[in-house]
């Protein structure tokens, strides 16, 4: 339904005058994320200051169906590009609402930059288990919601949801409820028990892509500053002997954090290598001096075990804080996209291969790549600059033929499920969101239509 002048004047009532805003030069800037898209735009833009805001904005989009799509950090692309109905910027809602000091955990309002948190944890001698890679674009409730809840220090830390001990949450009916361990009668304040606060709603909003509801407050858990961090790194020819070393390395528990990289970031950051490599592996781990170390050495040998040669420690600091706080909005290759495979540590060498084939093919240039290791598969993140004037049309060839190359292997994990899945994943999305009103876009991607889609057409089709 449009937005009419009644609904407007509702709206407008709820978060005052300065924060409902509709002309078409405060709605151009909500048209674009950091992630290149085609340009749209809201019907009306709202920056809410409370939870009880945003449930009374609500009800009113729930009652006329109209759609809408949270505003957080802008890093994840379509995800958080609005195409007409409402768009909620949770700027305002940038708070640090409690620190608990006594069970390490911290709430804070959803729309606060995550990489503001990590530095207030650092001022009380804490840090946040894991860092997103989109540095201080991310919010909390981005990371939350959005598609990847991974980052530095996923090697020891695992994903976000283990971090993660409460949210409000406002439901597409305007009906707020808190999840995690506040849902439990008698709770006063999320508590940093883990059998409590993993209750099924969580996990549920995670990686949801604004697509069921807003989460609205968080509580996560800290953790100490460590003793000490120390970095190995090895430059390697081949990008299957990086896999090989960093899959050995990850299986004995020897890396708080691993991280690859293409040879030419360190052009970019002003550091070049001694010589060519086609890949960099730095092993970073965090602790107790004598025990980083200890690990620290034995990662150096499995590394040149497989062909790796040892580089000055200074650039797995460099791209450890490069991965740790990168900023896009001032990336040293400027427009660019991004790429991703999952994929396990044998066939993610052909996935990275792919993606260089089809950029070099385009004429995209590579800027950056990492990837976020488990025990037994990885998920490779490549990025590119490009100019959106002149490589459009080589761009969207490039993606979609990707997608296509990559699905293909045998032990790749492409981004669409089985149909049972799909079936049920949809009578949630009905029974939470039923008229449909949740950021539409997303679940277009969550449900794995998109991905099917991909699968439907012909490699070789014409774009």
């Amino acid at each position: 339904m449009a937005i009419t002048q009644d609904i407007l004047e509702k709206l407008e009532a709820i978060v005052g005058k300065n924060d409902c805003k509709s002309k078409d030069f405060e709605l151009a800037a909500y048209s674009q994320g950091m992630i290149y898209t085609n340009p749209t735009r809201p019907d009306v833009l709202l920056l809410p200051e409370t939870t009880e805001e945003i449930s009374e904005i609500m009800k009113i989009a729930n009652a006329n169906q109209i759609p809408v799509v949270v505003r957080a950090g802008a890093t994840a692309g379509p995800i958080s590009q609005p195409d007409g109905g409402i768009c909620l910027d949770m700027g305002k809602m940038n708070r640090i609402l409690n620190w608990d000091l006594d069970n390490e955990i911290v709430t804070v309002e959803a729309g606060l930059s995550y990489y503001e948190l990590c530095q207030e944890a650092i001022k009380r001698g804490y840090m946040m288990p894991l860092k997103p890679w989109y540095g201080n674009g991310v919010t909390v409730g981005g990371y939350i919601n959005g598609p990847s809840m991974v980052g530095t220090r996923v090697a020891k830390y695992g994903t976000l949801n283990y971090w993660l001990f409460g949210i409000t949450v406002v439901f597409p009916d305007g009906s707020v409820h808190h999840f995690g361990s506040g849902a439990y009668e008698g709770c006063k304040d999320f508590m940093s028990n883990a059998w409590m606060s993993m209750n099924w709603p969580v996990t549920m909003m995670c990686q949801s892509l604004g697509s069921l509801g807003i989460v609205t407050e968080a509580s996560l858990l800290t953790v100490p500053q460590p003793e000490a961090t120390h970095h190995a790194v090895c430059g390697f020819e081949h990008i299957e002997d990086l896999c090989k070393a960093a899959k050995e390395i990850q299986l004995k528990g020897l890396a708080t954090d691993i991280e690859h990289e293409d040879y030419d970031i360190y052009d970019l950051l002003g550091m070049p290598l001694p010589k060519h490599y086609e890949v960099v592996l730095a092993i970073t781990n965090e602790g107790i001096k004598e025990e980083v170390e200890a690990k620290g050495r034995r990662a150096m040998e499995i590394m040149k075990k497989y062909g790796g040669e040892e580089l000055d420690p200074a650039y797995g600091h460099l791209t450890y804080d490069n991965t740790a706080n990168f900023n896009f909005c001032t990336a040293a290759f400027g427009q660019f996209c991004c790429a991703a495979g999952c994929a396990s540590y044998e066939s993610y060498p052909e996935i990275y291969h792919i993606i260089k084939e089809e950029w070099a093919a385009a004429g995209i240039r590579n800027g950056w790549s990492c990837w976020t290791c488990y025990p037994n598969w990885v998920q490779g993140w490549t990025i590119g600059g490009f100019d959106y004037d002149t490589q459009m049309e080589a761009f969207n060839r490039a993606m979609f033929r990707i997608q296509k190359r990559t699905y293909d292997l045998p032990d790749s994990y492409p981004f669409y499920f089985t149909e049972q899945f799909e079936e049920f994943s949809q009578k949630v999305k009905d029974w939470v969101d039923p008229n449909g009103i949740m950021n539409p876009n997303s679940w277009f991607m969550l449900s794995g239509a998109q991905s099917r889609m991909v699968e439907s057409i012909p490699i070789d089709a014409q774009m």
